[in-house]
């Protein structure tokens, strides 16, 4: 039998990833929304800030958070040509800190 919850030390520091392959931000905190319902609070990289990741978007833990692509509420910030990622498999630029291709999945040179 799996394990049925997991202790705020286990959550906070976590990636936060999106199942479209997007780094959203490491885990800052959880909270609770105006409704009463846990969120999991981020910080996002390179903008500052934070955003909130609701409890109902969240589709597993493990050694990241697993999140639905709904649960990201505003775009990734622009990046300049040089820092972005080109697939060296399929071409495909994707973003500076993604690790692998968002299109065929092959490891991204640093």
């Amino acid at each position: 039998m799996g394990k049925r919850y997991f202790r705020r030390d286990e959550i906070v520091g976590k990636d936060i990833i999106s199942d479209s392959a997007i780094r959203l931000g490491k885990v800052k905190d959880i909270g609770y929304d105006a409704e009463g319902k846990i969120v999991l609070i981020y910080d996002k990289p390179g903008e500052g800030g934070e955003e909130a990741v609701p409890s109902s978007q969240i589709i597993a833990f493990g050694d990241v958070v697993l999140v639905k692509s709904s649960a990201i509420v505003k775009t990734p910030p622009m990046t300049s040509p040089s820092s972005e990622k080109v697939c060296p498999n399929c071409g495909k630029v994707n973003a500076p800190d993604m690790i692998y291709c968002t299109s065929c999945g092959s490891k991204l040179g640093g």
